[in-house]
């Protein structure tokens, strides 16, 4: 069997946007990271400032890389990420795969923080047989009443007298905390609980 290329999968030829593009802007509230030409759908609702990443269906899937607008489309509506359809949900919730990391809480599966967005029954079955992510380490098969936006993770930057430098990546910003002014946001989470 052919492997899916999945919805979310990035493709070699969708680049993220240069450094270059990101400037300091002075704003009431303190200095904050944004695009020298901004758009209106930079920030989510939160204020987060997302990366911007060409789209493109040429060059090879990069089946580790998930593409930044199509992983926060699939988690903010609920799409499946291998079709981009509905993902799957029945009277005991929404259908999910949550393996263990190194990260997860010792209650895992439950109240685990996800980047990977749900996935429809068909494409569930795929995933369990296809992934090599689920080959290697300990999954769960979850249905989830209420999974609920948890917050991004992304790139943080730090103002210095030169500019924004990258200070750490795949650093998590829950909403229910302050935002952080020089994360440029890649992911969004839920929380499976």
């Amino acid at each position: 069997m052919p492997l899916l290329a999945p919805y979310v999968a990035s493709r070699s030829a969708e680049q993220p946007v240069l450094r270059s593009e990101l400037k300091i802007e002075f704003a009431p509230g303190g200095p904050r990271l944004v695009y020298r030409k901004p758009r209106p759908e930079d920030r989510d609702h939160h204020g987060n400032l997302w990366v911007r990443m060409d789209e493109s269906a040429d060059g090879r899937v990069q089946y580790g890389l998930m593409h930044v607008r199509r992983q926060r489309i699939c988690m903010e509506n609920m799409l499946c990420q291998v079709c981009g359809g509905p993902a799957g949900r029945d009277r005991d919730g929404w259908l999910f795969l949550d393996w263990r990391r190194p990260d997860s809480p010792p209650t895992w599966p439950e109240r685990s923080i996800t980047s990977m967005p749900p996935l429809c029954a068909e494409h569930a079955r795929v995933s369990v047989r296809q992934c090599p992510f689920l080959r290697r380490a300990e999954y769960a098969v979850l249905r989830v009443r209420k999974p609920r936006l948890y917050g991004v993770s992304g790139t943080l930057y730090q103002l210095t007298a030169t500019g924004w430098h990258t200070s750490d990546s795949n650093v998590l910003s829950a909403y229910g905390e302050p935002r952080l002014p020089g994360m440029l946001a890649s992911r969004l989470h839920r929380e499976l609980p």
